[in-house]
């Protein structure tokens, strides 16, 4: 059985369990007519079942290790229970996000280079002070506004498949690969990358109102060597013979990041204003099979322009794309980015 038929398979397990649960619960967050009427009874939003889950974002990368791109990320969570189930601070989602490289002018033929595929399976808890739209009992010192249930604290565990969906997976493949592009430099972009990983990300927010939060994560990865989507993972092979080649734990798994947003989801940008509700971003990641010895460092700086969401950032590092994850590249782009819609 491929890995794609175990995954299908997974995917539509859950969606059975997810309806049933429908069946047996009413759901308060549906976007329907019950979910409006409930939406001007309460004065707060009703939760969709489709949201996004990291930034949708689309712009210009630059790594020093190969030519400019369009860079494009796509990603999207499901929610599977109902609310009634789960309660106010509790979530399960099915979450998918999706990275590729548009090379459009910048290598013969403008190819699409599939970079990351992501489906996870995650459980959301609001911690003790979270106040939700769904209702959570505790005051929060803005008064009566309560916040979506990303923008308060939570912890989330998950476990999930990351690869670039890639097809090299052997020497021979490679070789074979290297004589038959167009440009062989770029055979390394082909060679396949995969892992399950069991997943916890903490979520803190610290504000003093709810229009100007200062939020960090602390997220911790640990990479299984056999997985029940991946099968055994599939990183650096000695074959590559590249000096810098090691396992990914090398270089991910310790992630801690510290965000200002100068804004609150119900605050309505001002589309007249060039510049408008910046918000800053600086992460730092490193590997825990070799702590702090091989470390990554972002900085992002977005705000609104007008009606677009801009983001500006720069990276030096690892993991700027899985196929090289463990190649130090320096990177700077710039997209356009939507948290929210």
């Amino acid at each position: 059985m491929s890995r794609a038929t175990r995954l299908f398979i997974v995917v539509a397990a859950v969606q059975s369990i997810a309806l049933k649960a429908h069946a047996l619960c009413s759901d308060q967050g549906l976007a329907n007519q019950g979910a409006q009427a409930q939406e001007a009874q309460s004065k707060t939003p009703a939760e969709p079942l489709l949201q996004p889950y990291e930034p949708v974002t689309a712009g210009y990368t630059k790594d020093s290790d190969d030519v400019p791109y369009l860079d494009v990320t796509l990603s999207l969570k499901y929610r599977l229970l109902p609310l009634e189930c789960t309660g106010s601070k509790n979530r399960a989602y099915l979450a998918v996000s999706t990275r590729f490289g548009f090379y459009w002018g910048t290598r013969d033929g403008s190819p699409v280079v599939g970079k990351d595929y992501n489906p996870k399976l995650i459980w959301r808890h609001a911690l003790a002070g979270a106040q939700t739209a769904q209702g959570g009992s505790e005051a929060q010192a803005s008064g009566d506004k309560r916040l979506p249930l990303e923008d308060v604290p939570y912890i989330d565990f998950a476990y999930a498949h990351e690869s670039n969906g890639q097809l090299i997976h052997t020497q021979a493949e490679y070789v074979a690969a290297q004589a038959a592009l167009q440009q062989p430099q770029y055979v390394n972009d082909n060679i396949h990358r995969g892992w399950d990983y069991l997943q916890v990300d903490w979520q803190n927010v610290y504000q003093h109102d709810a229009a100007h939060p200062l939020i960090s994560h602390l997220d911790l990865k640990y990479f299984l060597p056999v997985g029940l989507l991946q099968g055994a993972e599939d990183e650096y092979h000695s074959w590559e013979d590249n000096p810098q080649g090691k396992p990914r734990k090398s270089v991910d798994g310790i992630t801690g990041l510290i965000r200002y947003q100068s804004y609150s989801i119900g605050t309505a940008p001002d589309d007249s204003l060039a510049i408008s509700r910046p918000d800053f971003l600086l992460k730092y990641s490193t590997g825990y099979h070799s702590p702090f010895k091989y470390s990554t460092v972002r900085a992002e700086f977005g705000f609104q322009s007008y009606v677009a969401p801009v983001a500006l950032w720069v990276q030096s590092g690892y993991m700027s794309d899985l196929a090289m994850y463990y190649l130090k590249v320096n990177s700077f782009g710039i997209e356009l980015r939507v948290r929210r819609f």
